[in-house]
């Protein structure tokens, strides 16, 4: 798969061992449809091109590149139970080679947690204390918008949940499928 840098740190990453070793050899996971950590790459990068975010673009795209490269290196047991670290924190460990930005290597971190939180509240087991504790200080507009990239393939109620949540308990004032609904299209 093609990609086309438009930085010297997307180069850096792009032309990588680990990035074109993690890109081939994700394989089929469960709930992600694609063949490879490429194809969604490539629908996250899309997304972004179709956006009016440019003082978010750089920030998103190195996201892009990096929020599911410790997919590889994941390990699940018989049962389908992981076995050691999961990907996002693997993944920020490998995006410290090609960034310092405390607050990317975070959002990398915590970049999928939003979705257990939405499961846990669809159980009713919302724990708003640790939502807060996860989210507080966050860089929420980027984050934000990178969700929405992230779910375009797939549904994004739970990025909007996300945003009514940041909402609800005082973090965020405005949703931004309120005043950019094409994040929805």
């Amino acid at each position: 798969m093609d990609f086309i840098p438009e930085t010297q740190q997307e180069s850096s990453i792009i032309t990588s061992d680990i990035f074109n070793l993690a890109v081939k050899s994700a394989g089929n996971r469960p709930g992600h449809l694609e063949k490879d950590l490429g194809e969604p790459i490539q629908q996250i990068l899309a997304f972004i091109n179709k956006q009016p975010w440019v003082n978010y673009r750089r920030d998103l795209r190195v996201l892009a590149f990096l929020h599911d490269l410790g997919k590889a290196r994941t390990t699940y047991d018989e049962s389908g139970s992981l076995v050691g670290k999961g990907h996002s924190t693997i993944s920020q460990e490998i995006a410290t080679e090609f960034t310092n930005d405390q607050r990317l290597l975070y959002l990398i971190r915590i970049h999928d947690k939003y979705f257990h939180f939405y499961r846990d509240d669809g159980k009713g087991k919302l724990n708003k204390s640790k939502f807060l504790k996860t989210y507080n200080n966050t860089d929420l507009e980027t984050l934000t918008r990178f969700h929405y990239a992230d779910s375009n393939n797939r549904e994004r109620s739970s990025a909007q949940w996300f945003e009514d949540q940041c909402a609800i308990l005082g973090l965020k004032k405005e949703r931004l499928y309120e005043i950019e609904p094409e994040v929805l299209i």
